[in-house]
């Protein structure tokens, strides 16, 4: 599914983890829950994900998209679904299910946490184009670039956020509104990079 990984064998973990199964993969974010698949049984479902699952289905075939929506992604690259995230073209497909096990594999054709700019190479998100966001120092960024969370947390935002140091106030981003500037922590980060 959409936000999964595979671990070769038909079984599927949250991005999050960085592996799917294996030695250690109660250690990794995510924890146990997301990223071990010893007992899994659980089917995947494609609309949506719980984390790990059991694929038992080939992922479903997407027509390549080769005129990206917004007219901003590079030559010789594809779009995907939303128009503002560029592969290459190799990989068939940019992004969504099973990006990893494409020519090219998840560091040319995934793009969960992409938020390069297209300036500086593929994969790329050509919002980042428009006008840059900075997220002040000692935060991190989430997988979009625009929300930002205390270093602590690791990981900005995503399942499991609210089980990282600092809790959901400081780690969960669903409900942020208050700009990086306030000094009020997590917050949507801000193109002023002198706070």
């Amino acid at each position: 599914p959409q936000g999964g990984i595979s671990d070769g064998n038909g079984k599927c973990c949250s991005y999050l983890c960085g592996a799917c199964g294996g030695y250690g993969c109660e250690k990794r974010p995510g924890g146990a829950a997301q990223c071990c698949t010893g007992s899994v049984s659980r089917p995947c479902n494609f609309n949506y994900p719980y984390f790990p699952c059991v694929s038992g289905m080939k992922p479903p075939t997407l027509p390549p998209v080769t005129k990206p929506p917004t007219g901003k992604c590079p030559p010789e690259s594809i779009t995907d679904s939303s128009g503002m995230k560029c592969c290459a073209k190799s990989c068939g497909v940019c992004g969504g299910f099973g990006c990893e096990s494409r020519p090219g594999g998840a560091s040319e054709c995934c793009t969960g946490k992409v938020t390069q700019s297209c300036k500086f190479g593929l994969p790329c998100d050509t919002g980042s184009d428009e006008k840059p966001l900075y997220c002040p120092i000692g935060t991190i960024a989430d997988y979009t670039g625009k929300t930002c969370c205390v270093k602590s947390c690791g990981i900005c935002g995503g399942f499991g956020c609210d089980s990282r140091p600092g809790g959901a106030r400081a780690c969960c981003t669903g409900f942020v509104t208050a700009q990086c500037k306030t000094g009020v922590r997590p917050c949507l980060a801000d193109n002023d990079i002198h706070f």
